[in-house]
C-alpha cells in the first residue's frame, strides 16, 4: 500500500456540496424577505404639519376645577396631584367681592330667619341695598335675644336639675325693656323689650318738651309726631328720648304703625310672651328715620315683621 506524502492535505473540489450550501443560502435570503419588514422611508410618516395638528386636536386634561365659586388649579408637587387656589382671571375684583357678600349673607339669613324675613320684607317694599341689609341685621338681632328668651320661657314649664357636686349657672335676669346707644346726633337706635301682660298698663304718652332729632316744632303744621318706637300701649315710655323718634304721623305713625301694636297687644293680653323690637333705619344727611323695622316673636304665634316708611326722614 503506497504511503501518502507528509505536508499539508490538499482540498478536493466537492461540487455536490458547493451546491447544496449555495440552495440552503438562497433559500434562507428568500425565508428573511417575507419576514422582515421593509426599511422604513420618508414616505412612511405623515408631514411634520399634519403630526402638529393632530396634537392640537389631541384632548387634554384641564387642570382647572371651580368648587364654591373659588378657582382650583391640579398641580404636582412630587408625590400627589394636590389643588392649588387661584384667580380667575374672567372674574373682576369687584364682582367676585359681591359674590363673597352674597355667600356671607345667605349664611346669615339661614342662621337667623327673622333676619331672612325681615330682607324680604325691606326687597318687596323697594328699599335700596343698604336698607336691605339694615332690616337684615335687626332681624338677627332678634333672633339673638330670641335664643337669649327661649330658655328662661323654658324654665318655667321644668327647671333643670343640676348635677350632684355641680355649681349651677348663675342666673342673670335682663331688663324687661332694652335700649340701643344713641347716636352721636342723639337719634334713637333701637328698642327691644320682652312683653308681658302686666307691662301693659305702665305705657306714658309723649312728652311734649322732647324734641327728636329732625323735630320741626309743630306736629299739627308739618303732620309730624313724637313717635313711639315701644307704643305706649306695649308700656313704652314717652319720657325716654331713646324711645322717641320724629314721624310722620298720617299715614305712618297712625294707622301703619298702630296697626302692628294692635296686633300684638292682642297676643300680650291673651296670655303670650312677646319678644318685641323696633329698630329706625336711617338715611344718610336726614335725621329722621326713612324706616321703621317692627318685629315681633310670641311664646306661642309665629313670627312676625313689618317695614314702616317714614316720609319725615326722606325729606332733603
Amino acid at each position: 500500500m503506497a504511503e501518502m506524502p507528509k505536508g499539508k492535505p490538499r482540498s478536493v473540489p466537492d461540487p455536490l456540496g458547493d451546491q447544496y450550501d449555495e440552495m440552503i443560502r438562497q433559500h434562507s435570503v428568500r425565508r428573511d424577505a417575507k419576514t422582515s419588514p421593509p426599511a422604513p422611508t420618508a414616505a412612511s410618516f405623515p408631514p411634520v404639519d399634519s403630526r402638529l395638528a393632530l396634537l392640537n386636536r389631541a384632548a387634554r386634561p384641564n387642570p382647572y376645577v371651580t368648587i364654591g365659586g373659588q378657582t382650583y388649579r391640579e398641580v404636582d408637587n412630587g408625590r400627589a396631584n394636590v389643588l392649588v387656589p387661584v384667580d380667575d382671571p374672567s372674574i373682576s375684583p369687584a364682582v367676585r367681592a359681591d359674590q363673597q357678600r352674597a355667600v356671607a349673607r345667605a349664611l346669615f339669613m339661614a342662621d337667623h330667619p327673622l333676619g331672612s324675613a325681615a330682607y324680604a320684607l325691606a326687597a318687596l317694599a323697594n328699599a335700596s341695598p343698604r336698607a336691605r341689609n339694615g332690616a337684615l341685621m335687626a332681624g338677627g338681632a332678634a333672633d339673638a335675644a330670641m335664643l337669649g328668651v327661649a330658655p328662661r320661657i323654658a324654665s318655667a314649664s321644668r327647671a333643670p336639675i343640676p348635677r350632684r357636686a355641680a355649681l349651677a349657672p348663675p342666673v342673670v335676669k335682663q331688663p324687661d325693656v332694652r335700649y340701643g346707644q344713641p347716636t352721636a346726633l342723639g337719634q334713637a337706635t333701637r328698642v327691644m323689650a320682652t312683653l308681658t301682660e302686666p307691662m301693659l298698663a305702665f305705657g306714658t304718652r309723649a312728652d311734649r318738651r322732647q324734641t327728636p332729632p329732625g323735630w320741626q316744632g309743630n306736629g299739627r303744621k308739618f303732620n309730624e309726631s313724637r313717635g313711639h318706637l315701644q307704643a305706649k300701649q306695649l308700656g313704652g315710655s314717652g319720657l325716654d328720648p331713646r324711645n322717641l323718634v320724629t314721624l310722620t304721623q298720617k299715614p305712618a305713625n297712625s294707622p301703619q304703625m298702630r296697626r302692628f301694636e294692635d296686633g300684638v297687644r292682642r297676643r300680650v293680653q291673651a296670655g303670650e310672651v312677646v319678644e318685641y323690637s323696633a329698630t329706625p333705619l336711617y338715611a344718610p344727611g336726614v335725621l329722621p328715620p326713612a324706616r321703621i323695622l317692627l318685629t315681633a316673636i310670641g311664646s306661642r304665634g309665629a313670627p312676625v315683621a313689618r317695614i314702616i316708611e317714614n316720609p319725615a326722614g326722606k325729606r332733603r
